[in-house]
């Protein structure tokens, strides 16, 4: 009987299959380069140095964001807890290729006792035992269903690393952009106090005029007018920036109010001076993080599909057990005893009521809406770098424009204040002249803020250099 099992199992093992499909990669089906590919050739026009930064936020050369970048990425909490997830995800992949190794148990056992006649008679029988035994169970993994565990169980694990790139991806980017934002928001502070201080003056010459009898009153409320709207566009901004020293605080694992002082002070708005790399879409997604976390989720639910499977089929174990045992009675020589078995088992579900017909629809269909997933995902990424690159260029043309204005608006109330003065014009052409160089101004500050947090976007969607950030690897 024991030679037939064997001779049944070993059948089995040679005959062994992993049922269920395997994962083929989908096309990416990729258009050979970006609607706005010209815009990245556009970027590093006159840049001297082609090398592209793996820390590209060392391009803005500003030695406080650098330090912000470097403390986000060592002290966020989003960050920990992706790599608690990526850690639990190597703990399952373990569990699950756990499930056809040997397990063993060990046992043992002793007795001692004692008999005496009712007599009265003086000879007792003493009797001693002692065993021990040593089991084992061995599940055979004929029809694949423990490989399929572990495959998705690896494809978990790359979902995980790869949703942890992501994560790094976006602290990086969300300190970079907040604190170009915070600087940009100073600038734009400084130049409403420099547009203040410019029409009080005009309003201390429209009061002396007023004074002397040849300006009506009516010159006089408007100037006030002017500096209090003016200076109402203030306080917003210092709400502004006392947000975003608090929000940098929070991505970098502080408190709010850990930045106060070291960013209070007014620092020149940083400019992009490194390359940038003239990526075609084929390449960014292959980088990109999202679409591998959409590729790692098809795996696994490929991968459960032949877990499903594999329920139809018959589970076997083999099991064996040794014992070892001593009996020793007073008077008599001790015996020792030695049993070995080993066996089989066949574990087959011959009805359900279905069960296993609708997880493996389940499972199908799943994988289905991965698919699917992992589609959107190409297309959405694709689509955010067209994004990027738009606004890119489209902020380059209107900083030109802008810049054209403000050149010009400086001009203009020159001019107004110096015919005002000689009585030529209106206060009311003042005003309007000191309006337009003050709009001009804020929105050339603006849009300078904007192209810089868009150079910082544009390296998240296109995903550089992610792969080479060692503090990212959750195995360190």
């Amino acid at each position: 009987m024991r030679r037939s099992i064997l001779t049944f199992a070993a059948a089995l093992l040679l005959s062994s299959c992993t049922v269920g499909p395997d994962y083929q990669a989908p096309d990416l089906n990729a258009p050979s380069n970006f609607v706005s590919q010209d815009v990245l050739s556009l970027l590093n026009d006159g840049k001297q140095d082609a090398a592209v930064k793996i820390d590209w936020w060392t391009g803005f050369e500003d030695e406080i964001l650098n330090a912000l970048v470097a403390a986000g990425l060592e002290h966020n909490f989003e960050i920990a807890a992706a790599v608690a997830r990526v850690k639990e995800a190597q703990a399952r992949v373990g569990l699950a290729d756990a499930g056809d190794a040997l397990s063993i148990d060990a046992g043992a056992d002793a007795d001692v006792s004692e008999r005496q006649e009712l007599n009265g008679d003086t000879e007792q029988t003493t009797t001693r035992s002692m065993s021990g035994s040593l089991g084992f169970g061995l599940p055979l993994d004929i029809f694949g269903q423990t490989r399929r565990d572990v495959e998705a169980a690896n494809a978990a694990l790359e979902s995980e690393n790869a949703a942890l790139k992501s994560v790094v991806l976006d602290v990086s980017t969300d300190v970079a952009s907040e604190y170009l934002t915070l600087r940009g928001n100073q600038r734009q502070l400084e130049l409403l106090r420099e547009s203040v201080a410019l029409q009080e003056k005009t309003m201390s010459i429209v009061n002396s005029r007023y004074k002397a009898g040849l300006a009506p009153e009516l010159d006089l409320r408007r100037a006030e007018t002017s500096v209090e709207n003016l200076r109402a566009s203030i306080p917003p901004l210092e709400e502004d920036l006392k947000n975003s020293r608090n929000r940098l605080a929070t991505l970098t694992g502080k408190f709010p109010g850990e930045y106060e002082q070291m960013l209070s002070a007014q620092k020149a708005s940083p400019v992009y001076k490194s390359a940038i790399p003239e990526l075609i879409p084929m390449q960014v997604l292959k980088m990109r993080p999202d679409v591998r976390q959409a590729e790692a989720d098809l795996k696994e639910a490929v991968a459960n599909i032949g877990v499903a499977e594999a329920d139809y089929y018959p589970a076997l174990r083999l099991t064996g057990n040794i014992s070892i045992g001593t009996t020793i009675v007073s008077s008599v020589s001790p015996t020792e005893v030695l049993v070995a078995t080993i066996g089989g088992l066949i574990d087959q579900v011959l009805t359900d009521g279905g069960a296993r017909a609708a997880n493996l629809d389940i499972t199908k269909a799943r994988a289905e809406a991965a698919l699917a997933t992992y589609e959107q995902t190409l297309r959405t990424a694709s689509e955010e770098v067209e994004r990027s690159l738009a606004a890119i260029e489209s902020s380059l043309k209107r900083q030109t424009s802008l810049e054209k204005s403000v050149s010009s608006s400086q001009r203009s109330f020159a001019q107004a204040e110096t015919l005002y003065q000689q009585g030529l014009i209106s206060f009311l052409d003042v005003v309007d002249a000191q309006r337009v160089l003050a709009s001009a101004e804020q929105n050339l500050a603006s849009e300078r803020t904007n192209y810089a947090t868009q150079i910082a976007a544009l390296f998240r969607v296109l995903a550089i250099g992610i792969d080479d950030i060692s503090y990212a690897d959750a195995e360190q």
